[in-house]
């Protein structure tokens, strides 16, 4: 299996392309160990899922060669039903598998999926997007008074990064005096306050060190949210050395993370990153809907298929629960619904259409995001399909 942190968008997009003359059977299996220790659950609701696409193809509601697709399927069953295997560790298991060639893609993620099982002319990616999305590479941060870790969140899985110590330097030796006990007209600080001052500054100089590495890092590594923890003490000190261009996807918890185990650590960041994404989501439906009027936004299926086409678009949101109808031009270009185009001639009608307008997306290095319920919120006028654009 590939780790789901491991795919990109070369990936995804060549995923977006393929198709089978006979369809792309899409797996998604939701693998919890905790509650279901040897999946025999889980294995039971894909037989069934399985079994039914199974009768569908028998029974003719399915289209396409039958006999052919039921064969198929049935020789595809083996390197189906290790989907859940308990000896595996992955929680989120994906599979897309052609039906009428060897070619198989198998992805491993941290975090749950919803179970699937679908058999469309390509791989049925929409799940697949939401797991990107949500998943998407976040910064972790845990400054103490000897330590700082710098750890990666992305798709699930924590890892360390870098590890940043303290280093402690011994204060020269300083004769205790009293404030005014020196010669005339010279005041001398305690000692205690000297060595105090001496803290501050290291401390301050420890956290402008932490905060330069954290920030190149974020660069490299392509951290679209970062998260400082360093308790009530240096939490906000912190925060506050960013660089400016990076504080807007800077946030705080002031708890103290650093004792916690590795398991309880990740936990805890994967509870803030899903919190984190569900107040992203709600903040960009109402950025585009205010973009509108200012002619950087794009409501509706009509707008958002023009503006795909002049390659305009900058972040692309749907609703991945909506079907959304449409066709494309002899010159490639896409319409929405029954639209036509400028010579009036009619287009083909597109069955996927909605996977057309994401690998337009891709083609054109626009950022997705599906949004379930969309419909039924911000954009509820719209179909729940709007767009953030570049010009």
């Amino acid at each position: 299996m590939v780790a789901l942190e491991q795919f990109d968008e070369d990936d995804l997009r060549d995923l977006s392309r393929r198709t089978d003359r006979l369809g792309v059977l899409s797996v998604y299996v939701n693998a919890d160990l905790v509650h279901d220790p040897n999946l025999q659950g889980a294995a039971i609701d894909l037989k069934n899922r399985f079994r039914e696409l199974q009768r569908r193809i028998a029974d003719g509601t399915e289209s396409g060669p039958s006999r052919e697709v039921a064969d198929a399927l049935e020789r595809l069953w083996p390197r189906i039903e290790p989907l859940v295997s308990p000896t595996d560790s992955a929680r989120g298991r994906v599979a897309f598998a052609a039906l009428d060639s060897d070619w198989m893609l198998l992805l491993a993620s941290a975090m749950p999926v919803t179970n699937r099982l679908v058999l469309d002319d390509g791989p049925f990616i929409h799940p697949l997007l939401e797991l990107l999305d949500e998943g998407r590479a976040a910064g972790i941060v845990i400054v103490s008074e000897t330590e700082a870790r710098l750890l990666e969140w992305r798709a699930g899985s924590l890892q360390m990064v870098s590890r940043m110590e303290h280093e402690y330097v011994e204060a020269p030796h300083e004769r205790a005096g009293h404030i005014g006990g020196g010669p005339s007209g010279q005041i001398n600080s305690p000692k205690r306050e000297q060595r105090q001052d001496r803290e501050r500054g290291r401390a301050e100089r420890f956290v402008d060190q932490v905060t330069k590495v954290a920030a190149e890092l974020a660069a490299e590594r392509g951290w679209k949210r970062i998260l400082v923890s360093g308790g009530e003490r240096l939490t906000d000190p912190t925060i506050s050395r960013f660089p400016q261009a990076l504080r807007d996807i800077v946030f705080a918890d002031t708890r103290v993370l650093n004792g916690l185990d590795d398991a309880a650590l990740a936990a805890t960041v994967t509870e803030w990153a899903h919190q984190q994404h569900s107040e992203h989501e709600s903040r960009l439906l109402k950025r585009i809907r205010d973009a509108v009027g200012s002619g950087t936004g794009a409501l509706g299926l009509s707008e958002v298929a023009a503006a795909l086409n002049s390659g305009r678009v900058a972040h692309l949101v749907y609703d991945p629960e909506v079907r959304y109808v449409g066709t494309i031009g002899a010159d490639g270009a896409l319409y929405g619904g029954d639209e036509i185009g400028p010579n009036a001639a009619p287009g083909t009608p597109e069955s996927r259409f909605t996977e057309r307008l994401v690998e337009r997306a891709l083609e054109t290095g626009a950022r997705i995001s599906p949004v379930e319920g969309a419909a039924g919120a911000e954009l509820s006028a719209a179909a729940g399909i709007g767009a953030l654009l570049r010009w």
